[in-house]
C-alpha cells in the first residue's frame, strides 16, 4: 500500500515537473527569432510570425503542459473535487438562481474590468467609433446630421453620407445601444451587460440537460474561450447579437416544450438580433427555423399558435428595420450598410470566385474558430459532442451555416479578438463542447477508468493553456490601445483650448512613431466629432484650402495643423490663426514615454 502511494506521488511529481517545463518552454519562445509578439496589421487575414509561433506553442506546449499539470493534481484534489461536485448537483432551485446571478456578475466584471485595464476604454476598430457617432445622432433626435464643408475634412470611414448629411452606416440595434449609453451617461456599459448573457444562458441550458455541476463547467468554457472573453471587452454589435441569439436558443427550447407565448418570445429575440446583425442572424437561425417548419409540415406543432407567435414577435423588428432604412436612405428596403455597394444586396465590394471566397473567408475563419474557441481540446470536445442529440446537431449546423455566409462576401474580419464575424458561434460551440466532455467522462466510467482523470486533464489544459493565451492576447490589445491613449494625451497636453486641429489620416499620424508602427492597430481614422461639436478639441482632415472653408463653421475656435516634426519628434502642431499664440512645446509620443 505504501509503495503504491509512493509510486502515485512520484508520478504526480514527474507529471507536474514535465508540465511546468512545457509551460516554461512556451515562454522561452520569446527568445526565438520570431518571438511571441502579436501585431495588428492589414490585411485582416495576415498574422505575424510571432503570433503564429504563439498558436503553435499553445497547441504543442501549453495544451499538453496543462494536461500534465491537471493530472499531477488529481491525487490531492480528487476528494474535495468530488465533494464539491456532489454539492453542486444537490443545489436547490433557489441556490441555482443565486448561482446564475453569480455567473452573470463574474462575466460582467471580467468584461468591464478587461475593457478598462486592457482596452483602456478605447475601440479596437473604426466601426466602433462610427457606431457611437450614429448613437449620438439618434440621441440628438435625428437620423442624419449636417457634416462639415468640405466633406473631405470629416472622418467618414464607416459613415453613411447623403447630400452632405451623414450618420453611421451600422445597423439600427447597435446605434440604439450607443444612443442609450449617450442618454444615460453610461457609455459602453450596455455592451458589458450583454457580454454576461451567453455565460448565464449556456449554464442554464447545460444545467437543465446535464445537471448543475455541468452547468458550471459550461459557464467556465464560455469564460475561458478567447473569442468570447476578448470580444466581451469591446463595444461591437456582435456582443448584442451573441446575447440575443443565446436567449433565442432558450426560447426555442421552451417553445418546443411549452408552446404558447414562447413562440412570440422566440420571434421577438430573433428580431432583436436581426436589428444588430441581420445576415448573420438569418444564417445562424436558419437550421432552427427549418426544423420548426419541418415539424409544422408534419403537424407536430400547432400551426396557428406557432406561426402567429413568430409573426407577432418578428413584427416590431421588421417595422423598425424598414422605418429606419426609409429615414436614413430614403428607401425602406435599402439599408445604409448595403447601399455602400449595390442593391439588391451585394455583400461584397469586390468580385471573386466561389473558390476564392471559400478559401480566403470560410476556410480562414474555420481555422480561426479552431484556434480561438478552445484550441485543439475544443475541436475534440465539439467533435465528440456534436451528435449528442437534436439540439447539439442544430447548434453545429448553425455554426456551419454561418461559415457558409462567407461564400457571399469577402470581408474576412479581424482575428485579434477571435474570428469576429463568427462571434455568435462561441455559446453554441460551448454547449456542444460540454456535451462532448460529458460523453468522454461517460466513456471513461464504462471503461472503469477514473473519470476524475479525464476531467482533470481536460480542465487543466483549458485553464492553463487558455488562461495564458487569453492573457497574452489581452496584453497585446493593451499595447495597441496605448497608441490611442498616447495620441490623445499628446493633443490634450498641448492645452489648445477650443480648437480645430487639421491633421493627416489618423493611421498616417501614428505610423510616424516607430514603436506604434511596430505594434499596429486596426483603428485607422480619427473619431468623428460629436454631432453637436461639443468637445473642446476637434480633429479634422487637412487639405488644400480646408482651413479657410472651415473657419465660418467654427468662428470661435483657433486652428492648428499637425505636420511632420524634426527628429526625434514625429510631428508638431502649428497655429494657423493670425496672431494666435503657438501651443507649448511638447515632446511627441515615443516608445519610452508612451506620449504621456
Amino acid at each position: 500500500m505504501t509503495s503504491a502511494r509512493g509510486s502515485t506521488g512520484w508520478n504526480a511529481v514527474a507529471q507536474g515537473a514535465l508540465g511546468c517545463f512545457l509551460v516554461a518552454a512556451f515562454f522561452g519562445l520569446k527568445e526565438t527569432a520570431p518571438g511571441l509578439t502579436v501585431s495588428f496589421r492589414m490585411p485582416f487575414s495576415a498574422s505575424s510570425s510571432g503570433e503564429l509561433y504563439q498558436w503553435l506553442g499553445h497547441a504543442l506546449l501549453l495544451v499538453p503542459g496543462g494536461v500534465l499539470l491537471g493530472l499531477s493534481l488529481v491525487h490531492g484534489l480528487s476528494a474535495p473535487a468530488v465533494r464539491m461536485w456532489r454539492r453542486l448537483e444537490a443545489l436547490s432551485a433557489q441556490e441555482r438562481r443565486a448561482g446564475a446571478v453569480l455567473v452573470a456578475v463574474v462575466a460582467f466584471l471580467l468584461a468591464r474590468v478587461g475593457r478598462f485595464v486592457f482596452l483602456l476604454d478605447r475601440p479596437i476598430t473604426d466601426d466602433e467609433q462610427a457606431a457611437r457617432f450614429g448613437g449620438q445622432v439618434l440621441a440628438s433626435g435625428r437620423f442624419l446630421v449636417k457634416l462639415t464643408d468640405p466633406l473631405e475634412s470629416f472622418p467618414t470611414i464607416f459613415l453613411y453620407v447623403r447630400d452632405g448629411m451623414g450618420s453611421s452606416f451600422e445597423w439600427l440595434g447597435l446605434q440604439v445601444a450607443w444612443a442609450l449609453g449617450e442618454l444615460t451617461g453610461t457609455g459602453s456599459l450596455v455592451f458589458s451587460l450583454a457580454a454576461a448573457v451567453p455565460a448565464v444562458v449556456v449554464a442554464w441550458v447545460a444545467t437543465r440537460r446535464l445537471g448543475p455541476a455541468w452547468g458550471g463547467v459550461a459557464a467556465l468554457l464560455v469564460l475561458l474561450s478567447p473569442m468570447s472573453a476578448l470580444l466581451s471587452m469591446t463595444a461591437h454589435a456582435h456582443l448584442l447579437s451573441r446575447a440575443a441569439l443565446s436567449v433565442a436558443v432558450v426560447c426555442f427550447l421552451q417553445a418546443e416544450e411549452k408552446g404558447g407565448r414562447w413562440w412570440t418570445w422566440l420571434g421577438l429575440v430573433s428580431g432583436v438580433s436581426f436589428l444588430c446583425r441581420p445576415f448573420e442572424t438569418l444564417f445562424f437561425l436558419a437550421p432552427f427555423y427549418l426544423w420548426v417548419l419541418w415539424r409544422l409540415v408534419r403537424r407536430e406543432l400547432p400551426v396557428g399558435a406557432c406561426l402567429g407567435g413568430l409573426v407577432l414577435g418578428w413584427l416590431p423588428a421588421v417595422v423598425a428595420f424598414l422605418a429606419f432604412n426609409h429615414a436614413v436612405t430614403g428607401d425602406a428596403l435599402l439599408p445604409a450598410r448595403v447601399s455602400m455597394y449595390t442593391f439588391p444586396a451585394k455583400l461584397s465590394a469586390h468580385d471573386a470566385s466561389m473558390l476564392e471566397r471559400f478559401g480566403a473567408n470560410t476556410s480562414y475563419n474555420a481555422l480561426m474558430l479552431a484556434v480561438w474557441f478552445l484550441g485543439p481540446v475544443g475541436v475534440l470536445l465539439v467533435g465528440v459532442g456534436a451528435s449528442w442529440d437534436r439540439l447539439t446537431k442544430l447548434l453545429l449546423l448553425s455554426v456551419l451555416a454561418l461559415l457558409g455566409l462567407g461564400l457571399f462576401h469577402d470581408n474576412h474580419g479581424i482575428h485579434s479578438v477571435g474570428p469576429i464575424h463568427y462571434s455568435e458561434c462561441a455559446p453554441a460551440l460551448a454547449l456542444v463542447a460540454v456535451h462532448g466532455l460529458r460523453r468522454l467522462v461517460d466513456v471513461a466510467r464504462r471503461a472503469e477508468l477514473p473519470s476524475a482523470t479525464v476531467m482533470a486533464g481536460v480542465l487543466g489544459s483549458l485553464v492553463v493553456g487558455l488562461g495564458i493565451f487569453d492573457m497574452r492576447n489581452a496584453l497585446a490589445l493593451r499595447e495597441q490601445a496605448l497608441i490611442h491613449e498616447s495620441m490623445e494625451a499628446y493633443l490634450n497636453d498641448a492645452r489648445l483650448g477650443r480648437a480645430v486641429v487639421l491633421a493627416p489620416q489618423y493611421a498616417v499620424a501614428w505610423n510616424q512613431v516607430p514603436a506604434f508602427r511596430k505594434v499596429g492597430s486596426f483603428v485607422l481614422e480619427w473619431p468623428p466629432p460629436h454631432p453637436g461639436y461639443e468637445e473642446d478639441l476637434i480633429v479634422l482632415h487637412d487639405g488644400p484650402g480646408f482651413a479657410e472653408k472651415l473657419r465660418p463653421r467654427f468662428p470661435d475656435r483657433r486652428f492648428f495643423r499637425m505636420v511632420p516634426g524634426k527628429a526625434p519628434d514625429p510631428f508638431r502642431l502649428e497655429p494657423l490663426d493670425v496672431g494666435g499664440a503657438p501651443p507649448p512645446a511638447l515632446p511627441a509620443p515615443t516608445a519610452e514615454t508612451g506620449g504621456r
